[in-house]
């Protein structure tokens, strides 16, 4: 670390500080474990070896404290999962790794862990009532999104009337509707407030409303799910709406259930037979194909979607992979999906095949990581650089423009999720790994905030800000 040393004695960090507070990355994480420590009411970290010795910890303790805590823990007793985490979650304690994952410091980290069950619970703020949602809002929200989205990659199971008409049906003390269905209309309402460019007094509350009737709704739909493609929307619809608030595990069990239908509606293996295989090189280009053969091109599209958010959970989460090499056989689909060329979907294609083509990086440096990448640093380097030019090659092909809200999002995604992916490479270059983060790293890391920031300031779409926007729509490109 340029301007500032330290040693280890017996597990213990001492620092010799050079650089002001602020600028010592090393010195703010003692200083916060500190705090943390006076917190738990835990002993100081010179006597974190006695403390480690005479504080047992047994399982029961450990049942309070949130799974993702639980799990994350288990990734550092476990030697096989510490190399990713070394590359990843703790990049900025790469060079005190050996400290930090010595077997005193995990059992101090296991008692700060116990410690949790004598701190008072902070009370949720709950609703106090549901808010009132108007029939007409309603109905008006799901025509609005029904507008928005049309690409024949994806077609809804559930048609628009049907959803429209569920206002009048949900109250009705006489009428049962299946949770299934449920979670697709609360979760297109949740989408068409999001794509409203109109003000919504309440919008926070409505949002928030709506995603505690998914979450409710989720054990009951899991328990009576069938494998239908109305199922399969409600998993897919439950993924995102989980990740927007931040619940992994019901995100990773609804992720579950779609790669289970998904595999049962014959996705994983729409090439498969050879025969398929010939009817789709058989269409020549500019004719319409069959029914079967948009269906199949609907898979495909579909597939390669639960493809990405496979790698979405291993790379984010550290989850195992749902779908490993030579469980599937599919190939890209036509973009047009029908054969028709339509203009308004352009934009949708090219994200498409931008961000399958960073899922396919992403998923080919996981399996190198996980098959247990130990080469020495000169051959881990280069390897590593040739995923950087690949991923770099994917932002320097992305010079389309967009100013529809919609497509604005999709292209976030490909510059936020190809940003991600080059901060994780840089960091897990072995030439890099001394005292401080490789800069191109800090720089896109600082671009990324930049550029949300500048997203949020000028967007109330996401249940973020509630205001009208101060500022017109935002122009996104790669810049």
């Amino acid at each position: 670390m340029k301007g500032s040393s330290y040693s280890t004695t017996n597990g213990l960090i001492k620092i010799s500080r050079n650089l002001p507070v602020k600028a010592n990355p090393l010195w703010d994480i003692l200083r916060r474990l500190n705090r943390l420590e006076k917190y738990c009411s835990l002993p100081s970290a010179s006597a974190a070896s006695d403390a480690s010795q005479t504080t047992p910890v047994n399982d029961d303790s450990l049942q309070i404290v949130p799974p993702a805590i639980q799990n994350l823990i288990k990734c550092i007793k476990d030697e096989d999962t510490r190399y990713f985490l070394v590359l990843n979650l703790f990049c900025r304690l790469r060079q005190i790794h050996s400290t930090f994952f010595s077997s005193r410091a995990i059992s101090a980290i296991t008692s700060a862990i116990s410690e949790i069950e004598f701190l008072q619970n902070t009370p949720s703020l709950e609703l106090l009532e549901d808010p009132v949602i108007q029939k007409d809002l309603v109905k008006r929200l799901i025509e609005n999104y029904y507008g928005r989205y049309q690409f024949e990659g994806f077609k809804y199971p559930l048609e628009k009337d049907f959803l429209a008409a569920i206002p009048d049906l949900i109250d009705n003390p006489h009428i049962e509707l299946d949770y299934t269905s449920q979670i697709i209309y609360y979760s297109i309402i949740l989408r068409g407030i999001m794509l409203d460019p109109e003000s919504l007094p309440g919008r926070g509350n409505i949002i928030q409303a709506l995603y505690s009737k998914c979450v409710a709704l989720s054990d009951a739909w899991i328990e009576n799910i069938h494998d239908t493609p109305t199922d399969l929307l409600a998993a897919s619809l439950m993924i995102s709406i989980a990740l927007e608030g931040c619940n992994i595990d019901l995100a990773w069990q609804a992720f579950g259930q779609s790669c289970r239908i998904s595999k049962t509606l014959g996705y994983f293996s729409v090439d498969e037979s050879s025969n398929e295989e010939s009817n789709q090189q058989s269409v020549p280009n500019g004719t319409i194909p069959s029914e079967a053969e948009v269906e199949r091109n609907r898979k495909r599209f579909g597939f390669w979607h639960i493809l990405r958010t496979d790698c979405l959970f291993r790379m984010s989460f550290g989850k195992p992979t749902f779908i490993p090499a030579g469980s599937w056989k599919v190939n890209f689909p036509d973009p047009t999906i029908n054969g028709v060329d339509d203009g308004k979907s352009h934009f949708i294609q090219i994200h498409f095949f931008s961000s399958m083509r960073l899922a396919l990086i992403v998923m080919r440096y996981l399996d190198w990581i996980e098959g247990g990448a130990r080469q020495n640093s000169t051959s881990h380097d280069t390897i590593i650089d040739g995923y950087i030019d690949e991923v770099q090659s994917i932002l320097s092909d992305w010079d389309t423009m967009a100013t529809d809200h919609s497509d604005i999002w999709l292209c976030v995604d490909v510059l936020f999720n190809s940003y991600t992916m080059l901060i994780v490479l840089y960091q897990s270059k072995k030439s890099e790994q001394g005292g401080s983060l490789p800069y191109p790293a800090i720089y896109l890391a600082r671009k990324s905030v930049k550029t949300f920031q500048s997203l949020l300031e000028s967007s109330s779409y996401w249940g973020i800000r509630y205001a009208d926007p101060p500022h017109p729509r935002p122009r996104c490109a790669y810049y």
